[in-house]
């Protein structure tokens, strides 16, 4: 069982990772499609925005009713990177109080062990990060970039952790539409591989021609 220092420094990597893709993102690519299939790039990263905006207060003993709605909604506005960057120092700050890891946050489902909150946050890190860095391989990179997709699955210990982690409970997350069926991969994929597709994604997702257009007028829609 992992201690919650090792959770803390899992969590830690798994947003380094998601940081760093949201740096690559190239100007005029936020409405580019990523592999969430109805969310272009500043949609993807508003999501993990919200739920890091969620943090300090859920930590902090407040529930779902005393926050009510004020992240609801578009939350990056004109600054997605430094949005995004100053809410992950907070959310970072929120974890480094010892006192929180004995506590059970309340989230949507109920009151949560905060080792188990964390864990969530890894695993969505993780895998929207790998969603992020596909996006931005395809929109195309920055010059001089050296990151991309396949630097996200680079810690084997924290790739292993997560699968074996999720593979245990991903069928209850399925049942309320967390995450998609897996898809089928060979059976000498390495763990990563097979961690992205046990999750529903396909690991040779490239976008469908179109895609980035349709996303746009949906988001003109909404708007």
């Amino acid at each position: 069982m992992l201690t919650a220092t090792a959770r803390r420094e899992w969590l830690d990597w798994a947003m380094d990772i998601f940081d760093i893709q949201v740096r690559a993102v190239p100007e005029g690519a936020w409405d580019a499609p990523t592999p969430c299939r109805e969310w272009n790039i500043r949609r993807l990263v508003n999501h993990l925005t919200v739920e890091h905006l969620w943090v300090p207060p859920l930590l902090a003993g407040l529930t779902r009713e005393d926050i009510g709605r004020r992240f609801d909604g578009d939350q990056l506005g004109t600054d997605p990177v430094g949005v995004w960057s100053a809410t992950a120092r907070r959310s970072r700050a929120a974890w480094n109080r010892s006192e929180v890891w004995t506590r059970n946050p309340v989230l949507s489902f109920g009151p949560t062990p905060a080792d188990e909150y964390a864990f969530q946050l890894t695993a969505d890190l993780l895998l929207h990060g790998w969603d992020l860095a596909r996006a931005v391989d395809e929109a195309g990179r920055l010059p001089g970039d050296s990151t991309s997709a396949r630097t996200v699955g680079s810690n084997l210990e924290l790739v292993r952790w997560v699968h074996q982690a999720l593979a245990g409970q991903i069928d209850a997350w399925r049942v309320v539409g967390i995450f998609a069926e897996p898809v089928t991969v060979s059976a000498d994929a390495d763990e990563w591989t097979s961690l992205i597709a046990l999750s529903g994604r396909r690991p040779d997702w490239c976008p469908e021609p179109d895609t980035g257009r349709r996303s746009a007028e949906r988001e003109d829609r909404n708007r």
